[in-house]
């Protein structure tokens, strides 16, 4: 859940710096990959919260082009991934303190 956690504060971090748009969306597919990566061995409690990532993460893509520009878009994009970027990292916290 790691590099889920680190994808979305990656997000957070490129929009707040005003990058780039091609440098976004490819923040939004690796964002995207490492979901997908992460899903394939997650617990099944987080299957949910992991697809609901997803689809966002498509979603932003998507309409970045027509909406990146707009301050209030741009401004819910960087809450919304640091907000998953620290629900994933205490997720992995828990993980790596919980044996198996």
């Amino acid at each position: 859940m790691k590099a889920v956690a680190d994808a979305f504060a990656a997000i957070a971090d490129g929009v707040a710096a005003g990058q780039p748009d091609a440098a976004l969306r490819q923040r939004f597919q690796q964002a995207l990959s490492a979901c997908r990566q992460a899903a394939a061995s997650a617990p099944a409690e987080l299957q949910p919260l992991l697809a609901n990532v997803q689809q966002a993460l498509a979603t932003w893509d998507e309409v970045w082009p027509r909406l990146g520009g707009q301050e209030p878009f741009r401004n819910a994009v960087i809450r919304e991934a640091r907000t998953w970027a620290q629900r994933f990292a205490d997720n992995a916290a828990v993980t790596r303190r919980t044996p198996r």
